[in-house]
């Protein structure tokens, strides 16, 4: 599942600029420029779960991993959020479907699964005041096993805007119909949600899914100011830990300088782990990043642990993420059946984990 990459674009992206500039309608702004072009206009949410083209005088400026805000060329804003969650039940079109769209504003127009499957839904305010907000939501089921979410807001927060509400809503609901979602399984399907299992937000570094069950909380604080999480299994038999590190690369360094450095850090860590851990493996992963895992059994206040313990170094743009994920267990609950099932687990988690660089705007 390789990246969105504008320069590259996918064989689906490359169809739907092809549909866009054949359905543009009478709120389309500029004519839509495919990926692969040098002056594109092409536009992706959820790490390539949607793509779209951006319309002429509208910018986007995400926030956080998968939320943020598109600017239009009027200088308002409108706030987007987009999400995934493993469902087949409800992908395949069954009832669970309507609890994806449980907003008070929508329960008129979503009465039946197929209202909502792969539909623009829209909620105009009736009132004449300002203060409320016009919402689309766009539910994806194409993939079959999961539903992808992109849910927008804008705020009516002025006289002028209330006034238009109808307008800004069609041009908006045109526009999520020129866009698409990836038939195919993405990065943020990767870490989708499921019945079990939350995708866990470690100070927007790492996005990682964690066991509902268990409970999440700030233990201490690195020197370096960034936190340091204990994610505590319900009957306290082991706890997970989870902190971060961001390396900026000053100047503005080539794609190989940040691969000597990620290697360099990479080694400095393998290297520091020799005497100290009794099992040690390494290698690559299949988008490039980094992995080490290490074991050691050890006596803390008298109680035998086990400790094991990876880290994930990657490449993000300018920056070096650092990911060390620490699980410590007791000693007396190993070989249970349930104790295993979390480490096989949390490997599997580790690895589909994503490490991202602080947001930037792209607008």
């Amino acid at each position: 599942m390789p990246p969105f990459d504008p320069d590259k674009p996918a064989r689906w992206v490359k169809r739907l600029f092809e549909r866009a500039a054949k359905t543009r309608g009478s709120f389309s702004r500029s004519e839509p420029t495919p990926p692969g072009d040098r002056q594109h206009n092409a536009i992706a949410l959820g790490l390539g779960t949607f793509a779209a083209p951006l319309p002429h005088g509208w910018s986007l400026h995400p926030v956080r991993p998968f939320e943020g805000r598109i600017r239009v060329k009027e200088g308002f804003d409108i706030q987007y959020r987009i999400d995934s969650y493993e469902d087949p039940e409800a992908a395949k079109g069954g009832s669970r479907l309507l609890d994806y769209v449980d907003e008070p504003e929508l329960t008129h127009d979503a009465r039946t699964p197929a209202d909502v499957q792969n539909k623009v839904l829209i909620a105009i305010p009736a009132e004449d005041t300002p203060g409320r907000s016009i919402l689309w939501k766009y539910i994806d089921t194409r993939f079959g096993t999961h539903v992808r979410e992109l849910q927008l807001r804008c705020l009516l927060d002025s006289d002028e805007r209330v006034a238009n509400r109808g307008s800004i809503g069609e041009a908006v609901g045109e526009w999520l119909q020129l866009g698409g979602f990836s038939p195919e399984r993405t990065a943020l399907d990767q870490v989708a949600h499921t019945a079990v299992l939350e995708r866990a937000n470690f100070e927007d570094a790492i996005l990682m899914r964690v066991p509902r069950a268990w409970k999440i909380e700030v233990d201490s604080k690195n020197d370096d100011g960034r936190s340091l999480f204990a994610v505590d299994e319900p009957e306290d038999r082991e706890t997970l830990w989870v902190t971060s590190m961001v390396y900026k690369v000053s100047g503005r360094p080539s794609a190989a300088k940040m691969d000597q450095f990620q290697r360099e850090l990479f080694d400095t860590y393998w290297k520091e782990s020799e005497k100290r851990w009794h099992t040690r493996r390494r290698r690559q992963l299949r988008n490039g990043d980094l992995l080490i895992f290490l074991e050691k059994d050890e006596i803390e206040r008298s109680e035998k642990l086990r400790r094991r313990h990876w880290i994930r170094l990657a490449i993000r743009d300018d920056h070096v993420i650092v990911a060390p994920i620490h699980l410590v267990t007791a000693a007396r609950y190993l070989g249970d059946p349930a104790q295993i099932e979390t480490e096989v687990l949390f490997q599997r988690e580790v690895e589909n984990a994503l490490l991202s660089r602080p947001a930037r705007d792209q607008g």
